[in-house]
């Protein structure tokens, strides 16, 4: 006969709840690794998109009117959380920028048809956001970025009304202008 203080009854019980919560903590953390690598597949297309649409600088799915057409139809076809923020993972939307990698002189001097033109798009994710809520776990916030580069096939003109985009910092055409 057994003992009361040797019984081991329910043991099992007691250390199935000790492991369940880091298996589950361990099982969301892949989901939401697997959820965050998305949102990254994502801005990729979307900036690849952008610096197609930024090389040619025509756009037919751009509003006709309006600052910074090629950004405002960037966001229109993005998926609704990257596009609105607000959520527990996301809780800003994408912000996106247009540079001329080239254009290290002062002043700058790019822009011209064959030079590259680079879109950024970039925003905050916050791991395990569902979990932890926007600001519950200081640091837990990582900026996630995707770029693409094409070469431009027209001459980006500063002053003309007809872009698409305006990059943070504008290009001056060399003196004399862009070769032919």
């Amino acid at each position: 006969m057994k003992s009361k203080v040797a019984q081991e009854d329910g043991q099992g019980l007691v250390e199935f709840v000790l492991v369940v919560p880091f298996l589950l903590i361990l099982i969301l953390g892949v989901i939401d690794l697997g959820k965050a690598l998305g949102y990254k597949n994502d801005m990729t297309s979307l900036a690849s998109q952008a610096a197609r649409i930024a090389a040619v600088n025509s756009c037919s799915g751009c509003p006709a009117s309006g600052p910074d057409r090629l950004s405002t139809y960037i966001k229109s076809i993005a998926p609704s959380e990257l596009k609105n923020g607000g959520t527990d993972s996301i809780p800003t939307p994408i912000s996106i920028t247009y540079s001329f990698p080239n254009n290290t002189n002062t002043p700058p001097t790019s822009g011209c048809k064959g030079d590259p033109v680079k879109v950024t798009i970039s925003t905050d994710y916050h791991w395990l956001g569902f979990l932890t809520g926007k600001t519950a776990v200081p640091g837990s916030a990582v900026a996630i970025a995707s770029s693409a580069t094409m070469r431009l096939e027209t001459n980006y003109d500063p002053t003309s009304l007809t872009n698409l985009y305006t990059p943070a910092s504008p290009p001056t055409p060399p003196a004399g202008g862009c070769p032919s």
